[in-house]
């Protein structure tokens, strides 16, 4: 698949993978993603604190898709297909043909391969159908599960910055990492 040419909204797209739909955000999914949203989850992040109120989750997804609405990010929620359950989320921001990917799946739902399969179906949309050439992902430096994930996803480790996170009102030491559009095609 080729670039799409200029994107005015990222509300019409959707990434189906084998057990997951990753769909635009609605502001009907707040209570879902409030639910989902723990000290355990929030720690990892940047911008999802916690305790989590309606409100707080409300306006991170009329933010978010306001940026949708003008093309520069895909905020989606993850659905779990065989239940119909949101469980987690994911986030693209986009801009000169890099991608910055952030996801989570709530803690209910961890251990069985979806955050990978979240990964895997975001980097492919990023490359395959919005032509990015390439992706990365930050995750801070003690959070061994993500950082294995992102070398498993075969991404490249770019170094360690101090990053604020706004969740927690600090700086926080992230470990960054890409991947190329070549790297990506490359069989592995």
């Amino acid at each position: 698949m080729g670039s799409i040419g200029p994107i005015d909204s990222f509300l019409d797209f959707s990434i189906d993978t084998e057990r997951l739909l990753l769909r635009p955000c609605r502001m009907e999914d707040a209570d879902a993603l409030t639910a989902l949203m723990t000290p355990q989850i929030s720690d990892r992040l940047a911008t999802w604190p916690t305790p989590l109120s309606l409100s707080e989750t409300q306006t991170i997804l009329r933010n978010s898709r306001q940026h949708a609405m003008c093309g520069t990010s895909f905020p989606a929620v993850v659905i779990e297909k065989a239940s119909s359950t949101i469980i987690g989320w994911c986030k693209l921001d986009c801009a000169e043909g890099q991608a910055d990917m952030g996801y989570w799946i709530g803690e209910a739902y961890q251990r069985r391969g979806f955050a990978l399969e979240v990964a895997k179906g975001a980097i492919g949309f990023a490359f395959e159908t919005l032509d990015c050439h390439q992706v990365r992902a930050g995750a801070r430096v003690d959070n061994a599960a993500s950082l294995s994930l992102l070398k498993k996803l075969g991404m490249s480790p770019q170094g360690i910055q101090s990053f604020w996170t706004p969740a927690r009102q600090r700086y926080e030491d992230c470990a960054f990492w890409q991947l190329n559009r070549d790297d990506w095609r490359r069989p592995r």
